[in-house]
């Protein structure tokens, strides 16, 4: 009995270490709505002399729909690539356990933002939602990510994680293959 009780408050205290460390950009939680944005995360970057590219990843949770949002930043001395989405386009993911999981596109037609400012590069940045079905959290929930395939309206663009991003410039290190093992449970 004394260790049934035990269990039990491990789990909770557990469980609210886990929905204490969420960080999230918006949220709202009542009796008419539930939306829950959480913060972006780095998943991958490029940095050179003449381009740069990051990549991030946030959970989104609207009502009972839950995605991934897609966000890409291009920098470039020449004019980037644009980057559109239609309803084709679709993020696969590779996981460290062998299997795969795809998140389709959701949302109406659209493409990448172009700028270019007086003495800058030329700047491309991107956002879409992909749909996270009941199998994908699942898979995703379990297994670590090894690679991923942006399906956009025109190229496929593939990107191997690393386990850690790290440097004096940031805060805490990232751990991208982690993503969803880390920040599922902020959209449960």
């Amino acid at each position: 009995m004394k260790y049934n009780l035990l269990l039990v408050v491990l789990f909770f205290y557990c469980a609210a270490r886990a929905q204490s460390s969420c960080d999230y950009k918006i949220n709202v939680d009542t009796q008419e709505e539930i939306f829950k944005l959480t913060q972006e995360s780095l998943i991958d970057f490029t940095v050179g002399e003449k381009k740069t590219i990051f990549v991030y990843f946030s959970l989104m949770q609207q009502d009972s729909v839950k995605s991934v949002v897609l966000s890409i930043s291009l920098n470039s001395q020449e004019i980037p690539p644009l980057i559109c989405y239609n309803k084709k386009s679709r993020i696969s993911f590779k996981l460290d356990n062998g299997t795969f999981v795809s998140a389709p596109y959701l949302g109406v037609d659209v493409c990448a933002r172009q700028s270019k400012q007086e003495n800058a590069m030329h700047n491309s940045t991107s956002e879409a939602s992909f749909y996270l079905d009941s199998l994908a959290q699942e898979r995703l929930s379990t297994s670590a990510i090894e690679s991923i395939r942006i399906g956009s309206l025109s190229t496929n663009f593939d990107l191997k994680l690393t386990e850690v991003i790290s440097n004096e410039q940031l805060a805490n290190p990232i751990y991208p293959k982690e993503f969803f093992i880390n920040t599922l449970p902020c959209i449960e």
